[in-house]
């Protein structure tokens, strides 16, 4: 099996270009470096740096043998987006527009994409499922929607697509440099380099964070007749308040969680105060369980962070 990795050099993708290798899987890795890094490459993976917001970029991509594209690549962080929206949208909605095209064309047999809780908006109930009401609040959410909807197009035309909205994924290899995106990442960055932590908002905001490595395990059992045309939440199903993550991280370092200093100040813009996911669809069409505890995730992290981070 032949895989196309899109944002392979990224902190999921990277973890899932190893999974792949490991498994006994060609990988050929496309980015453009944008947010990704050289160093993530793993080595066996074939890499040619490429930029999908260009309209030719399909010329770029392999004449054929390609079997599963897993497209990764984004302009990743609502904050982001509304920083540089019309680049947001073209980098998101506008790339699996490309490769859609291209899969149809190449007939390769299935697209599994990576897109977003931020979809969910401020949901009126949580946990949610699949079916509940999208509210896209920003550029980001609109391109990952949008991203979806395309999928659904493709799928009629022949081209087996699979949509996976990831909840908030934390993990080793994150950017720790980021300080925009990720919000376990972000504290963990302050503790790491042992700095009061600023949180943008209450501590009582609740989200779902869920280990890469789970991540990374549902985008392989999606490779399966029977994720064509779907769409899951990859999600814990456990609702973690902000003040629950920070006790987590704290003492992932070795320090007191009711000792070291902690300020808030003002949200990010358009901010989801609360919202975790119902995994069931997913855990009942494939199998497909959350393995990894959020303590012992945040632990593993912290490790990592101590031993290889770039901070």
């Amino acid at each position: 099996m032949r895989a196309l990795v899109t944002g392979g050099a990224g902190f999921i993708g990277a973890h899932l270009c190893r999974r792949l290798l490991r498994e006994g899987w060609s990988v050929l890795v496309v980015d453009n470096l944008s947010s990704g890094h050289a160093r993530n490459l793993p080595e066996g993976a074939d890499f040619k740096w490429l930029d999908l917001t260009d309209e030719d970029a399909a010329l770029e991509l392999p004449k054929d043998g390609v079997d599963v594209v897993f497209h990764l690549a984004s302009h990743v962080g609502q904050e982001l987006s509304f920083e540089r929206p019309l680049f947001d949208l073209k980098a998101n909605a506008f790339s699996t527009m490309i490769l859609l095209k291209w899969c149809l064309e190449k007939r390769v047999r299935q697209l599994v994409f990576a897109s977003s809780m931020n979809v969910y908006g401020d949901p009126l109930q949580v946990p949610v499922t699949e079916d509940t009401p999208v509210q896209p609040p920003s550029p980001y959410a609109v391109g990952k929607i949008a991203s979806e909807y395309l999928c659904k197009v493709y799928q009629t035309f022949g081209v087996n697509t699979t949509s996976l909205r990831l909840f908030n994924v934390y993990g080793p290899m994150q950017d720790m440099r980021n300080m925009k995106q990720g919000m376990a990442s972000i504290f963990m960055t302050y503790v790491a380099r042992n700095e009061p932590i600023l949180v943008r908002g209450s501590k009582d905001r609740f989200r779902d964070f869920i280990c890469v490595h789970d991540v990374v395990d549902a985008f392989l059992r999606c490779v399966d007749e029977r994720a064509y045309g779907k769409i899951y939440n990859v999600a814990t199903g456990k609702k973690t308040h902000v003040w629950e993550l920070l006790h987590g991280i704290i003492a992932a370092f070795g320090h007191d969680p009711q000792e070291y200093p902690v300020a808030y100040g003002e949200p990010t813009p358009r901010d989801q105060f609360g919202v975790f996911g119902d995994s069931s669809l997913l855990q009942q069409d494939l199998g497909w369980k959350p393995a990894v505890a959020l303590d012992e995730g945040l632990r593993e992290m912290a490790d990592w962070v101590r031993r290889e981070a770039i901070l």
